[in-house]
């Protein structure tokens, strides 16, 4: 493994970005792309600097970069390897090496060699960082108890500010929250309630909806209920429930009974639980309904994911929507 690595890394003297930058992202793609496992074992020091022509203090530098950085470990007598490090594990799922590969084979047809692709990127990406522009004003909009789940699970994936609002609310401080909507760079919302939403702005904004899907393991413990069985839903709201009713159907389950149950029809009659199959519940729903120690049934609790292709189209939007407002601001200076 040392030997064939030392084919698949280069350097470009004349490019814009130093050496041991050039060297260090190319060892951490090798671990991306998994070329490079955990525990494999790199070409020494000297093996390197001989192949790349370089001064061994360069390398040196690198390697320690890295076992600093938690890529690399260092063994002694037995040389430099792969680290299993949390490191490793997530650089796996970084998205920017993807972005990269696809970046440079579209410079590729335009004619641009390695070196012209790192110097424009490297230019273009200092310029960026010069500039700066007002935050993104993003806005989530929801009707149900649910609602606060989905956000931190948007939230979280975005990784920017997002602002949540209720359609409750609008009754009764309408005025103040169309304000902030209509202030918004870009509306979020479910699949569920895009027709509100999408009639309160009136469409003066962008509004991007997103769809909820089972987690895989709560499917498969449904899929195994027997034909006909009686699964109660278990929610807050009537809304709630229903909202959990029709992902459920919408991901091809059709051979149980729902029956959707508000918690405060549980807290008037707690009969139903005894002659339920099963029971799905909100987790904000799932301490109350586990209290009854009768309960015969399995509790199961509503994990949900967002769509892939949703999650895609609205992050490929906000990244539009910054870009904008970053050459608008340039262009108002």
């Amino acid at each position: 493994m040392p030997h064939s690595i030392l084919f698949t890394i280069s350097i470009e003297i004349q490019a814009a970005i130093k050496i041991n930058t050039q060297i260090v992202e190319q060892i951490k793609l090798l671990i991306s792309s998994g070329y490079l496992q955990p525990g494999d074992t790199l070409p020494t020091i000297t093996q390197l600097a001989q192949h790349l022509k370089v001064n061994h203090n360069t390398v040196a530098a690198v390697y320690n970069h890295l076992i600093k950085s938690g890529y690399l470990v260092a063994k002694k007598g037995k040389g430099t390897f792969v680290a299993y490090t949390k490191v490793t594990q997530n650089i796996l799922h970084q998205e920017v090496y993807n972005l990269l590969h696809q970046s440079f084979n579209a410079a590729k047809r335009l004619g641009l060699s390695p070196s012209e692709f790192s110097t424009a990127a490297y230019t273009q990406a200092a310029m960026l960082n010069q500039h700066t522009s007002s935050p993104l004003e993003l806005v989530f909009i929801e009707n149900s108890s649910l609602g606060t789940d989905i956000y931190e699970v948007i939230q979280s994936e975005i990784k920017l500010s997002l602002s949540f609002l209720s359609l409750k609310d609008f009754k009764t401080n309408q005025s103040k929250l169309l304000k902030k909507i209509l202030a918004a760079d870009l509306i979020i919302t479910t699949v569920q309630h895009q027709w509100e939403v999408s009639k309160l702005t009136a469409s003066q904004q962008e509004v991007i909806a997103i769809s909820l899907k089972p987690d895989l393991q709560l499917l498969t413990k449904i899929s195994s209920l027997s034909r006909h069985a009686l699964m109660l839903l278990i929610c807050q709201e009537e809304a709630d429930c229903q909202m959990m009713k029709q992902v459920l159907q919408q991901s091809g389950i059709s051979h149980i009974n729902f029956q959707t149950l508000p918690l405060k029809h549980l807290q008037q009659d707690d009969h139903l639980l005894k002659k339920a199959d099963a029971v799905c519940t909100s987790r904000l729903a799932e301490s109350y309904v586990r209290q009854y120690s009768f309960l015969s049934s399995e509790v199961m609790l509503f994990n949900f994911r967002l769509d892939p292709t949703n999650m895609s189209v609205l992050k490929n939007r906000i990244a539009a929507i910054k870009f904008n407002k970053l050459a608008t601001s340039d262009a108002n200076k």
